[in-house]
């Protein structure tokens, strides 16, 4: 596949890599649209169900962590929180060193929800990676962080 046009003059309207990169931007697209349909039958968003994951995964994070964690603004962390806390799947704790901070903890009804919603979203998954084995999906893995890697520098 020649990737750029080595031609001066040669600017062709649509490139390979044009298409490889409409692509890999489409895909996300579709992924967040059917987890997010997935998801309201839990009654909760994408958002919602990654901040409940990193709770659960690691209890006691901050909303500061969780906003770096999800890559989003600590705002819209909060409405995530104020949502989940309403729906009685988190609570929030003061930090013992510092009460300006408050720890999020999930409650034991997230806790009993992690297994529909894992089941919810491990059936995405199977569709989404059906037919790859373990060596293409760690080689997928590795193009991915190259590709984050290479954006940053």
């Amino acid at each position: 596949m020649k990737l750029v046009s080595s031609t001066p003059g040669d600017s062709p309207i649509l490139t390979p890599l044009d298409t490889l990169t409409f692509r890999l931007e489409d895909l996300p697209r579709q992924l967040r649209r059917i987890i997010d349909d997935a998801l309201q039958d839990q009654g909760l968003s994408r958002t919602q169900w990654r901040l409940l994951a990193y709770v659960l995964r690691q209890e006691g994070l901050t909303q500061t962590e969780l906003a770096r964690h999800l890559e989003i603004e600590r705002a819209s962390v909060g409405v995530a929180i104020d949502a989940l806390q309403a729906r009685g799947l988190i609570e929030r704790s003061q930090h013992p060193s510092d009460r300006r901070v408050w720890r999020i903890l999930p409650t034991a009804s997230a806790k009993a929800l992690l297994g529909s919603l894992r089941e919810t979203i491990d059936e995405i998954y199977a569709e989404l990676f059906a037919g790859f084995d373990e060596s293409e999906l760690a080689q997928l893995g590795n193009f991915f962080e190259r590709m984050a890697r290479n954006i940053k520098a």
